[in-house]
């Protein structure tokens, strides 16, 4: 099991998850600190924070850490176990040191057969990155499936259970989010958010 669920660290906690409730996604949990919504094809997590520490990080769910961990290894990436900001879970990191984390869920949903990232609704993550072969391979290691390949290096990759994460090519490694329901795109950093 692989999901995409990226997190949105946002010191305009309320106002953003007013954005996703207006978007039409379903809200799964707000605590008032920590919000979870599901897109169909995907979930966005919202963690209220600082302004100076506001930004999208990548993050996934997956059933069993420890079967992850063992198989991401084999295939060539480091990963291990440990807590997550919603629990127990694993941790990834690329090459270049970048990491992201994988908690663990019992969620086993899976989105329509016939769902791609230009359906009704769905969540993408954009990994930039100066190394887009390097997060191509991450992405493959954590049992990612290949889409397509973009112009330039970058490529669109599916999660079994929803979401999908994009490369593209950037100057520094940053997270970019895009969601999209029932017509409607909603952009979530590269030092803007609309």
């Amino acid at each position: 099991m692989l999901r995409v669920r990226p997190i949105i660290l946002t010191s305009n906690f309320t106002q953003t998850v007013a954005q996703l409730v207006e978007l039409g996604l379903s809200c799964l949990e707000n605590d008032g600190d920590w919000a979870e919504f599901d897109s169909g094809n995907g979930k966005v997590g919202v963690f209220i924070e600082a302004p100076e520490t506001e930004g999208i990080e990548l993050a996934f769910e997956v059933r069993d850490a420890a079967i992850f961990v063992r198989r991401t290894l084999e295939d060539g990436t480091h990963a291990e176990e440990t807590d997550t900001s919603a629990g127990p879970g694993a941790r990834v990191t690329a090459p270049d040191g970048f990491t992201f984390e994988l908690a663990a869920s019992e969620d086993l949903s899976l989105p329509e057969p016939d769902a791609d990232p230009f359906a009704p609704s769905s969540v993408t993550a954009i990994w930039r990155t100066p190394d887009l072969a390097a997060a191509n391979k991450v992405l493959a290691d954590i049992g990612a499936k290949h889409v397509q390949d973009y112009p330039g290096g970058g490529a669109l990759f599916r999660a079994k259970n929803g979401g999908f994460v994009a490369t593209a090519k950037g100057a520094v490694t940053g997270v970019e989010l895009e969601i999209r329901h029932q017509g409607e795109t909603l952009t979530f950093g590269a030092e803007s958010e609309s």
